[in-house]
């Protein structure tokens, strides 16, 4: 075989890898991006992501958005602050993201059991709450939820009823205290929306919640 053969084969050779190597670097390209995407999304529900949007609303100083997301912003902290101090971590959590602010409350923190009636002792949070929330025009959705053991009292005949009536009381609670009712809505869920396996008695526990929902962003009339 000829030197030139040779290196014409060698050539030829040395192309193939070339095209084998492209979609393999293609890969790891698409592999990376992924990461970073996934990254993004972790850091969703951070305080970082917080203060990245502390730092945009801040490059339009004074506009509307601006003086918003300072008021989101404020909210979300002041609700960690609050649950931190009193030492509610297993009772509450507080949920952030681009699109809502969310306080998940067991429902013993606001109602003893079978009772829609809120509880003295969870009404220093609804003030807590309430004292950010007038600040601001945001909607806020109040949304009850059980496990699924069978509810039969007095004055309720299902779950549904029961989360419904839980939702009421504390929206009726923003309203007598000032927030405008156009702002506020209810929901009950009964057991048809578990986070947890109500298969345990812990699951059923922690089932049975009440979400407070701000949403984010201007509201359009």
């Amino acid at each position: 075989m000829s030197v030139f053969r040779k290196i014409i084969q060698a050539e030829e050779h040395s192309d193939e890898t070339e095209l084998w190597m492209l979609p393999y670097s293609t890969l790891m390209l698409m592999l990376v991006i992924l990461f970073i995407v996934f990254y993004a999304m972790s850091a969703m529900n951070s305080q970082d992501f917080e203060t990245a949007l502390a730092d945009l609303a801040s490059t339009k100083p004074g506009s509307h958005a601006a003086e918003q997301a300072k008021k989101e912003i404020a909210l979300a902290r002041g609700m960690r602050e609050f649950v931190n101090k009193e030492k509610m971590a297993d009772k509450a959590q507080v949920v952030i993201s681009a699109q809502f602010i969310k306080m998940k409350l067991e429902s013993p923190t606001l109602f003893d059991s079978g009772s829609a009636e809120l509880k003295a002792s969870g009404m220093p949070i609804l003030e807590a709450l309430l004292g950010q929330i007038k600040k601001m025009d945001n909607l806020v959705i109040v949304e009850g939820h059980t496990d699924n053991v069978p509810m039969h009292s007095r004055l309720y005949n299902s779950n549904w009823e029961l989360s419904t009536a839980r939702a009421f009381s504390v929206i009726r609670y923003f309203i007598n205290n000032g927030i405008d009712p156009k702002r506020v809505a209810a929901h009950g869920f009964g057991e048809n929306r578990p986070l947890f396996s109500n298969d345990t008695e812990d699951g059923k526990a922690r089932n049975r919640r009440i979400e407070i929902t701000i949403v984010r962003g201007e509201q359009k009339p």
